[in-house]
Parts: C-alpha cells; sequence; structure tokens
C-alpha cells in the first residue's frame, strides 16, 4: 500500500479523517483565512472594458 495523503495546506503530516483534506483544525482555519483574505484565485477571462456609457448617459455634450 503506498503512502498516506498529506495535508493539503501544509503537505507535513497525513490527513486526520477528522478534519479531511487537513492534518488538523489549524491547518482548515489556515486555509479559510486565506479564502476570506482572497489570496486564492480561480482563473477567468479578461473582459473587456468598455470606453463609453451603454446606455448613452452623459457624452461630453
Amino acid at each position: 500500500m503506498g503512502e498516506k495523503r498529506r495535508c493539503v495546506h501544509c503537505r507535513r503530516r497525513p490527513i486526520d479523517p477528522k478534519w479531511r483534506p487537513f492534518c488538523s483544525e489549524r491547518c482548515r482555519l489556515f486555509d479559510l483565512g486565506n479564502w476570506i483574505d482572497e489570496r486564492y484565485r480561480v482563473p477567468s477571462e479578461a473582459t473587456a472594458i468598455e470606453d463609453h456609457d451603454p446606455i448613452g448617459g452623459d457624452q461630453g455634450s
């Protein structure tokens, strides 16, 4: 049988079934903090920025 899977945050200790996929509550909370602080990002397609008001409001007249 292969090596036990390691914690997805610290990658040092094996996963604890109670905190899966982490090894402890500490690693789980650190990971949650990273999401809250927006350190993790999901890539997306760049969107074009429009130079004009699409509704036709103020056009400098």
